[in-house]
């Protein structure tokens, strides 16, 4: 499952795991020489229709969280 993922898609995949549910700016945060911020926000559509992650509406801001806990 983790061998169709790119390296970007594994290390935001990881950070969730680690971490829970996070924002997208959250999650830029934590990656180590992130790319930009819309980067990762396509990072994270990709892994929503993989189906890996799934978000939902916190406020005024999506939460990611991993669909397998």
């Amino acid at each position: 499952m983790l061998g169709e993922l790119s390296r970007r898609e594994r290390q935001v995949l990881e950070i969730l795991y680690r971490r829970g549910k996070l924002a997208a700016s959250e999650i830029h945060a934590h990656i180590e020489n992130p790319p930009s911020h819309s980067a990762v926000r396509s990072i994270l559509r990709v892994l929503e229709e993989k189906g890996h992650i799934r978000h939902r509406a916190e406020g005024l801001r999506y939460v990611y969280l991993p669909v397998v806990a």
